[in-house]
């Protein structure tokens, strides 16, 4: 009898145990500085040098010569905080060609030196873009930007124009600018007796993936 009235009680114990749930938590609302801080974070486009491609044009002396290099697209992240559009993209100048074996192999060991300074560098200090990435659309806009530029060791300040749309999670565009070879290089590449000018143009085209 005894053990059959312990049964009962640890049945009923059991049970009303298994009924009774635990309160329900609930999530404390966002105060307004994590909500800034959540906006502070921005967010990231990461490019990879497969998805663009860059171009470099140096004009000789006399100017009827034209020296066109190519080469990967940039790599690296961008952040977006609102419209502002800011971080670092870099090249591989070791694949850039000119689509000539020798005058690659003078220019890239001779003047460029891509052995110690193998990357090129364009860090976005100021490009502010038409609205919030998240509104941006698949039509193109222009927008200015200023920039510092790395290479060959050597850092200027750039000023170029980029265009920029976006479709879906993909955020799309181009970029130019010029930079003066005196500002990197102690002196003017020469080929075959032709003496570059001092300024080069820069063009890259560029895909990015939103996250």
């Amino acid at each position: 009898m005894k053990h059959f009235l312990l049964t009962l009680l640890l049945a009923i114990s059991v049970n009303a145990t298994a009924k009774t749930k635990a309160p329900a938590v609930k999530e404390a609302p966002k105060t307004e500085s994590v909500k800034a801080a959540d906006a502070i974070k921005g967010e990231t486009v990461e490019f990879k040098a497969a998805d663009g491609k860059t171009e470099f044009l140096a004009i000789g002396k006399p100017a009827m010569i034209k020296i066109n290099g190519e080469g990967p697209g940039p790599e690296g992240k961008l952040t977006a905080i609102k419209k502002s559009l800011s971080g670092l993209l870099k090249v591989d100048l070791t694949k850039v060609t000119t689509k000539i074996d020798l005058r690659d192999e003078h220019m890239k060991n001779k003047y460029m030196e891509v052995g110690k300074f193998p990357e090129a560098t364009l860090e976005f200090t100021n490009l502010e873009l038409p609205s919030e990435i998240s509104q941006l659309t698949d039509k193109e806009t222009a927008v200015p930007f200023k920039g510092k530029f790395t290479f060959h060791g050597k850092t200027s300040d750039v000023t170029g124009t980029a265009t920029v749309s976006k479709k879906a999670s993909v955020l799309s565009g181009s970029a130019e600018f010029i930079f003066k070879i005196t500002d990197h290089l102690d002196t003017l590449p020469t080929w075959l007796g032709v003496k570059v000018a001092e300024t080069v143009t820069v063009k890259t085209q560029f895909k990015g993936l939103v996250k």
